[in-house]
């Protein structure tokens, strides 16, 4: 029996993967008609239903792997490899680094990529609604100094928010409700339009 290799594989190299690949998306139905949307052709088969729902797949057939950011779909490849699947893929980064390489993406919760300032007022308003009726840190705190604030770039509002998990964290607010509102701001974050090459 061959044994089984995952494969990690980028965003930018779907293209190589062979044409008889099965797309295996590995989120909740509620992200997988999310913001983040899913890609074309994908199947969505939640982690937790994954090992029934496999064992009547050919175990040769090329699966590619999907989930948020890569952790649950590498779980699932692992998990397929101790079922004898032989061709398994793992899209590194996950729905994410689609979003970043700003690969087409489908479904009902896919809006609009937003502006950077859209993103930053969004963090703004997240931060008040994380710390309720407490007294956040300002907005202008959580990026490092004063010109990143009014136009910040993706990588800047990313820090942003790991400033603001840090805070929440330092401040004593539930894990739970930091964790939601970081990983809901990732995932807004991750539609953030690319403003490279565009003319101030």
């Amino acid at each position: 029996m061959p044994s089984a290799q995952i494969h990690s594989i980028l965003p930018r190299e779907l293209g190589s993967l062979p044409s008889t690949a099965r797309r295996i998306d590995v989120r909740e139905p509620a992200e997988f008609d999310g913001m983040l949307g899913r890609l074309p052709r994908s199947e969505l088969v939640p982690l937790a239903t994954l090992p029934g729902a496999a064992m009547a797949w050919p175990r040769d057939v090329p699966l590619l792997l999907i989930c948020r950011s890569g952790a649950r779909s590498m779980k699932a490849a692992r998990m397929l490899a101790g079922q004898g699947f032989t061709a398994l893929y793992n899209l590194e980064g996950g729905m994410l680094a689609v979003h970043e390489a700003e690969l087409p993406v489908e479904g009902p919760g896919v809006g609009p990529r937003v502006s950077a300032g859209q993103a930053r007022d969004a963090l703004c308003a997240a931060a008040r609604e994380l710390y309720g009726a407490l007294t956040p840190p300002p907005c202008e705190s959580l990026f490092e100094g004063p010109s990143a604030f009014p136009q910040p770039e993706r990588a800047t509002l990313l820090q942003a928010l790991e400033r603001l998990g840090a805070r929440a964290r330092a401040d004593g607010l539930a894990s739970e409700a930091i964790d939601y509102t970081l990983r809901r701001m990732r995932d807004l974050t991750a539609l953030v339009e690319d403003r490279k090459g565009a003319s101030s």
